[in-house]
């Protein structure tokens, strides 16, 4: 699966992938560019309008997968498993110590799908999603707790 660098201004179709991960455009907008310069965007698809995204931010010592998306019917085809992959190459080829991922205590299938690729869980960011303007339901559950999950390079 081709993993591109996406180097433009972000799309409608981008931002609509983006907020699927994260229904807050506030907090969107603050992890991405120009906002925030030093993050990276990598994308499945056509670059103006991906088929999934990817949003890496560098953090002492190691990076942070701050969103990753796949279009609904796109999912379960291995992208987003792609664009992890992406990610740990490209924080070993830059000597980084680890990648981590925050994701709701209730997303069952995220933590799996990170677990999948070696992330270990490394924390919990209590009522962090309690800050959100909405509620957010995952799996019939409110999202109310963060768990950091962390791979070690």
């Amino acid at each position: 699966m081709d993993v591109s660098e996406y180097h433009g201004e972000l799309t409608r179709p981008h931002f609509d992938l983006l907020l699927e991960a994260d229904p807050s455009l506030d907090m969107v907008l603050a992890y991405t560019p120009p906002q925030l310069p030093a993050a990276e965007v990598f994308n499945i698809g056509k670059p103006k309008d991906p088929y999934a995204i990817c949003v890496v931010v560098p953090i002492k010592g190691g990076f942070e997968i701050k969103n990753i998306a796949t279009k609904i019917i796109m999912r379960r085809q291995g992208m987003a498993g792609a664009l992890i992959n992406h990610v740990v190459e490209l924080a070993r080829a830059r000597d980084a110590e680890f990648v981590e991922i925050g994701t709701a205590t209730v997303s069952h299938d995220q933590i799996r799908l990170y677990e999948k690729h070696g992330f270990k869980q490394d924390g919990i960011l209590r009522g962090f999603f309690l800050r959100y303007p909405e509620p957010i339901i995952e799996n019939g559950l409110l999202a109310r707790d963060m768990v950091m999950l962390r791979l070690n390079l």
